[in-house]
This record gives C-alpha cells, sequence and structure tokens, in this order.
C-alpha cells in the first residue's frame, strides 16, 4: 500500500490556502475526515544533486483539482511566499494509519501550476489533476517514529 500524504499551506498573503481543501465540497467522494484542512497530494518528488556544492531541485507535487487549485493561480501569479508542511502516514501494527514522517519547506514558492486532464477515452479511470513545483530557502525532514532529523539551506539563497 502507497502512504498516504497531505500538505498544509499557508502563505504570507492568502493565509491557510488549504482550508477546506480535503473537505466533501472541494473534492467530492475522496474528502477525509480529520484532513479537511489540508491538500491530497498524489504524488511528489524531490531531488538534491552534488558536484561540488548541494544543489536544491523543485520539489514537484502532485494533486486532485481543489479549492485550493484558483489560489495557487494567485499565488503563482504573486509570487507569494509558503511555508509548507508535508504529513506521511502509513499503515501501523494497530491496524490504523500513523503520522511517521514530516517534510517542511520554508519560503518556498511556485515556480509552475500545469493542470493534466488525461484523454478521457483512453484514461477513463484517471482523474484530473495538477502538478506544482515549488523552490525552497530551506528544507527540513522528521522521522518521528524513529526520532531522527535533518535539515537544508538551498544555495541559491546565499549570497
Amino acid at each position: 500500500m502507497s502512504y498516504l500524504i497531505y500538505l498544509s499551506l499557508k502563505g504570507d498573503k492568502q493565509g491557510l490556502i488549504s482550508t477546506g481543501c480535503s473537505s466533501k465540497d472541494s473534492i467530492g467522494n475522496r474528502y477525509q475526515l480529520g484532513h479537511e484542512n489540508e491538500i491530497q497530494v498524489i504524488g511528489l518528488n524531490h531531488s538534491m544533486t552534488r558536484t561540488q556544492n548541494s544543489s536544491h531541485h523543485p520539489i514537484q507535487i502532485l494533486k486532485p483539482i481543489d479549492k485550493s487549485s484558483p489560489l495557487l493561480g494567485v499565488a503563482l501569479n504573486n509570487n507569494e511566499l509558503f511555508d509548507a508542511v508535508f504529513y506521511f502516514y502509513r499503515t501501523s501494527g494497530q491496524a490504523g494509519l500513523e503520522k511517521f514522517y514530516e517534510l517542511k519547506l520554508t519560503k518556498s514558492s511556485l515556480v509552475e501550476v500545469s493542470c493534466v486532464y488525461p484523454n478521457s477515452i483512453n484514461n477513463n479511470e484517471l482523474m484530473p489533476y495538477e502538478k506544482l513545483l515549488m523552490k525552497y530557502e530551506s528544507i527540513a525532514w522528521r522521522h518521528l517514529v524513529s526520532g531522527t532529523e535533518g535539515y537544508s539551506i538551498s544555495n541559491d539563497n546565499i549570497f
């Protein structure tokens, strides 16, 4: 089973953009009790590379079209800064879900917002989604169960 990921996204201009994003009004039958004020993340890709210094690449987020979609377009246009926290859930030994991992971006901003509408004839089972690319000033990782953590500052922000 894949991990469930939710995103809390707070902008410096629009406030908590993720408010109501996992509600029934926002995403219909995909809504999740207890996560109404978080964005469902259906895919996440992040990479860092190193030649001489570490290089941070934009983080890619795949998410359903929801209540935040129009607000994200405004945020891109206005170069809004965000604090973003991703919460990762896995199946626990007690047959429930446990939050076990956290990824935090500070002073992040959108560099791309694109909508993907799969061909409805050939891919009838696929739903439309958005792809977001976000750059950030710093990133922090925390394994909540094991108690390990780390962080890195993007070299793009060091002068």
